[in-house]
């Protein structure tokens, strides 16, 4: 299984993941990139079970050393590498796509937001193992991820039905 061809960055980010899937909604209208992961990861989108489920993420792996997810501040007007969305670092951004993601220890990972399809969205989460405890991590996470991933898009739909002209994220 390959990268979708417009994940350019995130294949460029990790060429040879250990982990990568991806999830796809259709969408009403085309939207540039940085939109559509505004509007997927904008402060308070996420369902509350999300939230809870990263913040005792964030806990239990502050217990054994690993980093938090970042903090999630407001929604930045424009997004630009360096910056924060949601609790990930923004990687790089082109109209087609955004790429967030955070390093650590025992893994790297990365988050494509993919708009290249005619009216449709993508979410490629892409996975590197530093060692066997982010292999071990990962094991446990997995199936939290997938129905993560799931929730986010099923929760973003209404949002990404209208127009693209009606959507205002604050």
């Amino acid at each position: 299984m390959s990268y979708p061809a417009s994940a350019r960055l995130l294949a460029a980010a990790l060429p040879a993941p250990h982990y990568h899937d991806t999830y796809r909604l259709p969408v009403t209208a085309a939207l540039p990139a940085s939109e559509a992961a505004r509007l997927l990861f904008g402060p308070d989108l996420a369902p509350g079970w999300v939230r809870h489920l990263l913040a005792l993420r964030n806990t239990l792996a502050s217990w054994v050393g690993l980093r938090s997810t970042l903090r999630p501040g407001p929604a930045p007007d424009q997004l630009a590498p360096g910056g924060q969305l949601g609790p990930f670092r923004i990687y790089a951004v082109q109209p087609t796509e955004v790429l967030l993601g955070l390093d650590d220890r025992h893994l790297n990972f990365r988050v494509a937001v993919l708009t290249a399809e005619p009216h449709t969205v993508a979410l490629t989460t892409a996975v590197q193992f530093h060692n066997w405890a982010g292999r071990v991590y990962f094991a446990g996470i997995a199936p939290f991820h997938r129905a993560v991933v799931r929730a986010l898009l099923r929760r973003a739909r209404p949002r990404f039905m209208a127009p693209y002209a009606s959507h205002a994220v604050s």
